[in-house]
């Protein structure tokens, strides 16, 4: 356990100051946000059924925190340790190798709650409001960090896979079609067949479903928020499962 804390200190400690490597994550995120809100924001006004009363603004909201989290930034860092030699020092040490990779996933919680909760007031300042209130406000940031750190095995395994940081920046890619392939426009019932059946696969759809019912609904919806946490847990424990195997087979 002081191995995996001494090493969370280090990762948290770089996204402290190296704050250049998380502003895209804010940037491009309430980016969208702002483009889809200008394109389709008229043509769902708040008298529409599923945005219950809200602006869109609060529909988008959601989508913008899954958006910020899912980066490959822990990743990135991962090869800079291999450039740098600093990994195969930690390989060398007497410490658990789980605590290499649980010590920098506890820089993408850090770097989550921050990115969360940055993009949660440019919501606010749209006109978004969480209707479940304090709770829900909590749970968002909460869970959006989870999911950060969640999909962070991705980046990891290919960084350990490929040790290139061109390839472990193209992971980021890898989220595209996952995000656009979801009810992130409008909810699913309104999808067409063949584009609801992909989403109702898509385990980001329970994601993003789980933390919109979160900003819409003034009670909190446990079936949502339910599937919402084992998508989070399920994807953690296969995506870091992933990133201690390529760590093993690195040291090999």
């Amino acid at each position: 356990m002081n191995e995996t804390l001494l090493l969370a200190r280090r990762a948290v400690r770089e996204v402290w100051r190296l704050p250049a490597a998380t502003l895209p994550a804010v940037f491009i995120p309430v980016f969208f946000m702002v483009v889809n809100i200008g394109q389709v924001n008229r043509i769902f006004p708040p008298s529409t059924p599923f945005l219950q009363g809200q602006h869109y603004v609060a529909f988008q909201v959601p989508v913008s925190l899954v958006f910020a989290v899912s980066s490959a930034t822990s990743g990135l860092a991962m090869v800079t340790d291999i450039d740098i030699g600093y990994l195969d020092k930690l390989l060398a040490a007497p410490i658990r190798r789980t605590a290499i990779v649980w010590g920098r996933l506890a820089a993408d919680l850090v770097r989550g709650i921050a990115v969360s909760t940055l993009v949660l007031i440019v919501g606010f300042l749209f006109g978004a409001r969480v209707r479940s209130g304090v709770p829900g406000v909590v749970l968002l940031i909460l869970l959006a960090a989870l999911w950060g750190v969640a999909y962070a095995g991705i980046a990891m395994a290919i960084a350990l896979k490929t040790k290139n940081v061109q390839t472990t920046n193209a992971s980021f890619i890898i989220f595209f079609p996952l995000l656009f392939l979801t009810p992130n426009f409008v909810p699913l019932e309104l999808l067409t067949g063949p584009l609801r059946a992909v989403a109702r696969l898509n385990p980001v759809s329970y994601v993003i479903t789980g933390l919109r019912d979160l900003v819409l609904y003034p009670d909190i919806h446990w079936g949502s928020l339910g599937a919402c946490v084992l998508t989070i847990v399920l994807t953690g424990l296969v995506l870091t499962a992933l990133s201690l195997r390529a760590l093993n087979r690195f040291a090999e």
